[in-house]
Formats: C-alpha cells, sequence, structure tokens
C-alpha cells in the first residue's frame, strides 16, 4: 500500500515538474519574438500587390523577430528595423520547388541587390548531411547571406507550412507581402515595386 503511495506522488511531482518546464520554455520563446499573426496575415494577402509594396502602412503585421547564425559563421538578427526591405525565403535542398525557384532568386539579388536586403533561412534540422546545404548555395550560385534553422525556431514563429515560403519585409520590419513558388516574372515585377516605392 505505501509503494502505491509512493509511485503515485512521485508520478504527480514528476508531472508538475514537467509543466513547469513547458511553461518556462513558452515564457522564453515569448522574449525572443511573438509568433506571426497568421489572421493578421490575411489582411495583408487581401489588399492588392501594387498598394502592399508601394504603402508601407498597409501592413501592421510585425514580422516576427529571430536570430540565427549563418553559413559565414556570424549570427544575423531578422525582423526588427533595417535600412534596406528585406527578401525571406525558407527553404531546403531537398524540395524541389526550392530547386525550380532558386535561379529566380539568384537572378533577383543580382538585380536588386543595393536596394533590398536577400535572406535563405535553410532548415537545417531537417537535411540529411550539412554539406547538402553548401552544395545547393554554390550549386544555385547565391551570394546572399543563408541563416540555419537549427531548432526549428525560425519556421514556428512564422507558421512555416511549405516551402519555399518567401517574406517580403519592409524596413519598419513589417510583411508587405508573403507567397510560395511563383511566376518569376511575377516575384521580379513586385520586388520592382517595392524598389521604386522606397
Amino acid at each position: 500500500m505505501k509503494s502505491s503511495v509512493v509511485i503515485i506522488v512521485v508520478f504527480i511531482a514528476a508531472t508538475l515538474f514537467g509543466m513547469l518546464l513547458i511553461f518556462q520554455s513558452d515564457e522564453s520563446s515569448e522574449a525572443e519574438g511573438k509568433k506571426l499573426n497568421a489572421s493578421s496575415l490575411e489582411s495583408v494577402l487581401s489588399v492588392s500587390q501594387e498598394a502592399a509594396l508601394h504603402r508601407k502602412s498597409t501592413s501592421e503585421v510585425r514580422a516576427p523577430s529571430f536570430t540565427l547564425k549563418a553559413m559565414d559563421g556570424n549570427t544575423y538578427t531578422i525582423g526588427e528595423t533595417n535600412e534596406k526591405p528585406i527578401v525571406l525565403q525558407f527553404w531546403a535542398s531537398w524540395c524541389e520547388a526550392c530547386s525550380i525557384e532558386a535561379p529566380t532568386l539568384q537572378k533577383l539579388h543580382g538585380r536588386f541587390q543595393d536596394k533590398i536586403d536577400f535572406y535563405g533561412v535553410n532548415l537545417s534540422s531537417e537535411e540529411k548531411q550539412a554539406d547538402q546545404i553548401s552544395d545547393f548555395i554554390q550549386k544555385n550560385g547565391w551570394k546572399f547571406t543563408n541563416l540555419l534553422d537549427a531548432n526549428k525556431r525560425a519556421s514556428y514563429l512564422y507558421e512555416l507550412h511549405a516551402l519555399p515560403t518567401t517574406f517580403i519585409i519592409d524596413t519598419d520590419g513589417k510583411v508587405l507581402d508573403t507567397f510560395h513558388l511563383i511566376d518569376p516574372m511575377e516575384f521580379e515585377s513586385k520586388l520592382n515595386m517595392l524598389s521604386e516605392g522606397r
């Protein structure tokens, strides 16, 4: 009888301790950055493309802030105010759609790098081998900074559901647009309007 009571007490204590750890984990994640408000993002998507990219005030959706290490070993923070707008694309080397859009991203970076900052975010926790990341970047001639989302923190904050997913963020850290794989001409048109609207 006493052993049953001890087992129950230990079980309850372990459960309470586990719940405390989960609660503390949630609190610490809130300090780094708040998760993207998906319902507010719908208002961004419902605004016409031209209006969204020409008027910064159209979006009140703040890009979640996160800090990740890049392939070059430096640490970068995204989601704060910046000198230039940002194109932020989540990708993985095994993603066929990412491979299809990679040449477009390389071309657009070459054309707009003076007016727009480009960042890739690789889901490194889902890569089979680390060298696949650098092989993909080299194969596609990417010269922009690529960050490693080793613990899926950034993809969680940005409500990531598909690859590639691209976010266009203004200099105030607001999300102006988001999309998955799109026509290269449409992608270029979005960046043309963004660069002209600055």
